[in-house]
C-alpha cells in the first residue's frame, strides 16, 4: 500500500510552460468559500454556483484545475472517467468558468479519517505544549483504510488531499490509477508513505 499527497501544481510534460492554466475569482467568491469552511474535510453548507475565470488563457488547459491547496476543479471528462472514486470520498460543487463550454465542479473531499500513526510520523515543534506541533511527514496505519482512495486527515486540519493506492489497477476503481490510465492532466502525486519502502518519489500527469 502507498499513500500520495495530491498537488494541482503539475508542470505540463514536454512543454515550455511552467504550469497549467489555473482558475481565479473575484474577492466576493473567496469570501463566500471562506465562510463555508474552506474545504477542510467537511461538506459545504448551502453551496451556490460561483463564477471563475482562467488567469492565463494561453497556458495549457488541464482536466484538473488549480484553485488552491487541498481542493481542485475538474471538468466533465475528469468526472466521467475518474468520478467513481471521487464520489465515494467527497462532493461535486458546480461552478461556472468564464468563456468555457461544458460543466465544471469544485471537488470537495469530505472523507477526513483517523488513519495517522502519530508515533511513527514526523512532527515539528511549535511551542511548549504537547499539542503545539505541526505534521511534517505522516505515517499511516494500513489496517484502518476502507475502500475509499481519496482522503484528508485532521492532523493537518484537512488542508491537503491524500490518495491511497492498493493495487494500482484502474479496474479496481482507484483514483490515481484512473487518472493515469485515462491520461488526465493537472495533478501531481507525491509519494509520502509506503508500507513497503520509505523512498519518496514524485509523479506528474
Amino acid at each position: 500500500m502507498r499513500v500520495y499527497e495530491i498537488s494541482t501544481l503539475a508542470k505540463p510534460p514536454k512543454s515550455r510552460f511552467p504550469h497549467y492554466s489555473n482558475l481565479v475569482a473575484e474577492d466576493a467568491v473567496w469570501r463566500f468559500i471562506g465562510d463555508g469552511g474552506e474545504f477542510r474535510g467537511v461538506p459545504f453548507n448551502k453551496w451556490k454556483p460561483q463564477a471563475f475565470y482562467i488567469e492565463k488563457p494561453l497556458f495549457p488547459k488541464p482536466t484538473f484545475f488549480h484553485i488552491g491547496v487541498g481542493v481542485f476543479v475538474c471538468d466533465e471528462r475528469a468526472r466521467e472517467l475518474a468520478g467513481e472514486p471521487m464520489e465515494m470520498s467527497g462532493e461535486f460543487l458546480p461552478i461556472k468558468v468564464e468563456g468555457e463550454k461544458g460543466k465544471f465542479w469544485i471537488y470537495n473531499c469530505t472523507n477526513c479519517i483517523n488513519v495517522v500513526d502519530a508515533k511513527a510520523s514526523q512532527w515539528q515543534k511549535l511551542g511548549p505544549g504537547r499539542q503545539d506541533r505541526m505534521l511534517k511527514k505522516p505515517s499511516f496505519i494500513a489496517s484502518r483504510f476502507g475502500e475509499e482512495t481519496l482522503f484528508k486527515i485532521p492532523e493537518d486540519r484537512g488542508t491537503r488531499i491524500y490518495c491511497a493506492e492498493f493495487s494500482g489497477d484502474p479496474d479496481d476503481g482507484e483514483f490515481k490509477a484512473d487518472v493515469e490510465h485515462h491520461k488526465l492532466t493537472g495533478l501531481e502525486f507525491k509519494l509520502v508513505w509506503s508500507d513497503e519502502t520509505r523512498s519518496v518519489s514524485r509523479q506528474t500527469v
